[in-house]
């Protein structure tokens, strides 16, 4: 059985037990909450039964920690290669490890709920996906009847901060910005309109933040295709940063920058899997990523997931 809790910005908590099932190409009738990995490769759909009772899964799984020196290493490749063939950003991402009781598990969620406010914050467990929290501040897809909204996320730095963006981080927003721009473009979407980019509090760090709205009689599903991974997560050019990761980066992602959330014709709110953890017992793995442009400094990069990780970690040294 599975446990599913999640509260979407300004609704109520939804609490549930089921199961999580993989969902098939050829399954195109799915409707109800989604988790994609972030290659769209693994898609699983909750049914929900009221048979069932809450109960937690931790798996096993050995979680592949990523210290200063290995993420050095990889950033180093991954700056040479950028010098060489036509990479305008690359998002690479590691795993940091730290102590924790896994008994506090709802009383992190608890604590993301109180702080965060404006994210989808989730709790899941499953036998096969283990146990994740999260909250994510980054909107992938959002339907209303004919109306579509998204949002473009990029460029983090901590929310006291007061100097202005550089242009490495306009840059990275922009990439993020004209990529979905021009898949809404591509498919064939009317009345594209964007507001941005402007400043975006997610509690400990800002981002600079476009949104999007757009009109079109697609599918939801197809669109989600169309968009993710987007820059954001992933790269541009986007099939070329997909294969650089696949081969600098030592770990699997799991569901981390994948998507989750509601899957429902003409009122779909799906989210990208960002500022989440993996919860096993003693123990809590947070995944954190930077976007990478020629120009970037890996050692601000590397400042910039620490900061990320203060998301979970400042609300757990108060538990």
């Amino acid at each position: 059985m599975s446990m599913l809790c999640y509260r979407f910005p300004n609704e109520e908590i939804v609490r549930q037990t089921g199961y999580f099932d993989l969902l098939s190409d050829e399954n195109v009738t799915y409707q109800g909450f989604i988790v994609s990995n972030f290659t769209q490769s693994l898609r699983y759909g909750f049914t929900v039964s009221n048979e069932l009772t809450e109960q937690f899964h931790f798996t096993d799984e050995e979680i592949v920690q990523i210290d200063q020196s290995e993420y050095f290493r990889g950033t180093k490749t991954l700056l040479q290669l950028m010098q060489m063939i036509p990479l305008m950003k690359t998002v690479l991402t590691r795993i940091k490890c730290v102590d924790f009781d896994e008994s506090n598990t709802e009383a992190i969620f608890s604590a993301l709920l109180e702080t965060y406010p404006n994210a989808l914050v989730y709790l899941i467990s499953d036998p096969i996906l283990g146990t994740w929290v999260g909250a994510s501040p980054e909107l992938l897809l959002r339907s209303v009847g004919e109306q579509g909204f998204s949002v473009s996320l990029a460029g983090t730095k901590k929310s006291s901060d007061i100097t202005p963006w550089t242009k490495k981080e306009q840059n990275e927003q922009e990439i993020v910005s004209q990529f979905i721009d021009q898949q809404l473009t591509e498919l064939g979407s009317d009345n594209i309109e964007m507001i941005g980019p402007y400043d975006y509090e997610a509690g400990p760090v800002k981002h600079l933040r476009t949104d999007f709205s757009f009109r079109t009689k697609l599918d939801e599903m197809s669109i989600l295709k169309s968009l993710h991974p987007t820059p954001a997560v992933s790269g541009m050019p986007r099939a070329l940063s997909l294969e650089v990761i696949e081969n600098i980066e030592e770990h699997e992602r799991s569901i981390y920058t994948g998507y989750l959330g509601i899957l429902k014709d003409g009122d779909t709110k799906i989210y990208v899997n960002l500022r989440c953890c993996q919860i096993q017992r003693g123990k809590m793995s947070l995944y954190l990523g930077g976007g990478f442009t020629p120009d970037s400094i890996p050692e601000l990069e590397w400042e910039e997931t620490e900061n990320k990780s203060k998301t979970l970690l400042d609300l757990v040294q108060k538990l």
